[in-house]
């Protein structure tokens, strides 16, 4: 590693400016196996991007049909981040004399830029939740709106912050920040719980049900495991621990929005098919 790359790794101080990515030595496979999540992250969010613009005609109704936009836009926002963090890896890294990829260059691998683009995707899957499963709002500090995005916030730009301090020598900060964050991610997810609660009571098709039960179990699993890549640094600050960490957002990142973006189209086209289907157009355009 060059001299900046080297500083940026110096765990005697106080933050650590690189993610451990930029301090560590990869085997030709392990660097290949982070390169093959990061595209197929991309590749994903694009083939997701693909699926709600065909099917945004499909649903009946405004508010189905901006969930759709929803999801577009958050398959877009997740396409360019992974894409550029795709580019970043093969650009950071190069082969040395031992056979092994290490930082090169001035440039550094950062995974904060995820957080900064789930500043923009979660409060429009959160907001996705709630429009679907048509629980009313409410007002002032009880909007959901309000409660869900700000919740998630807190938990991402908490996370934001608590990335900058990847030291193996010192994760006090890290570790603080990181379950300051957990604690903002429980409220969030006591809110989705009760909007699964009132779709649940409220769906008129069984299958609208299920699906939204499925929901449940993404954000209880796989919005969940986005904490344990958060903590990698200290479960395993080695090589192999970047190769887990780069799947682990990989996979929940495929899971939590894309797949869970198609079930919420699925619960509109069930719950649009069966309003029209009864004449009832309680969420028909005026």
């Amino acid at each position: 590693m060059i001299a900046s790359v080297e500083s940026a790794c110096d765990n005697t101080g106080g933050a650590a400016i690189a993610n451990m990515e930029n301090c560590l030595e990869y085997t030709p496979l392990q660097f290949e196996l982070v390169g093959h999540a990061l595209v197929i992250g991309y590749a994903a969010q694009l083939a997701g991007f693909i699926y709600f613009g065909m099917t945004i005609n499909m649903t009946k109704g405004k508010n189905y049909r901006l969930s759709s936009i929803y999801g577009m836009i958050v398959m877009a926002s997740a396409f360019v981040l992974l894409y550029n963090q795709s580019k970043a890896w093969e650009e950071t890294f190069s082969l040395n004399t031992d056979g092994n990829y290490a930082a090169a260059g001035n440039m550094l691998f950062s995974n904060g830029y995820r957080y900064l683009n789930w500043s923009i995707d979660v409060p429009l899957l959160l907001l996705q939740l709630v429009l679907v499963s048509g629980l009313d709002v409410g007002a002032g500090i009880f909007n959901k709106n309000m409660q869900v995005t700000t919740s998630g916030l807190l938990m991402i730009y908490l996370g934001y912050v608590g990335q900058f301090y990847e030291n193996d020598k010192k994760a006090v900060p890290l570790i603080t920040f990181g379950v300051i964050g957990c604690i903002f991610y429980a409220i969030m997810l006591a809110i989705v719980l009760q909007c699964l609660s009132h779709a649940k009571a409220n769906f008129k098709t069984d299958t609208a049900k299920f699906k939204m039960q499925l929901v449940m179990w993404i954000f209880i699993i796989f919005w969940t495991i986005y904490p344990i890549s958060y903590f990698m640094p200290v479960i395993s600050y080695t090589a192999g621990g970047v190769v887990v960490r780069q799947f682990i957002y990989t996979i929940a990142d495929v899971v939590s929005k894309v797949i869970y973006g198609i079930i919420l189209t699925q619960i509109c086209m069930d719950e649009s098919d069966y309003e029209s289907a009864l004449g009832e157009g309680k969420f028909a355009d005026s």
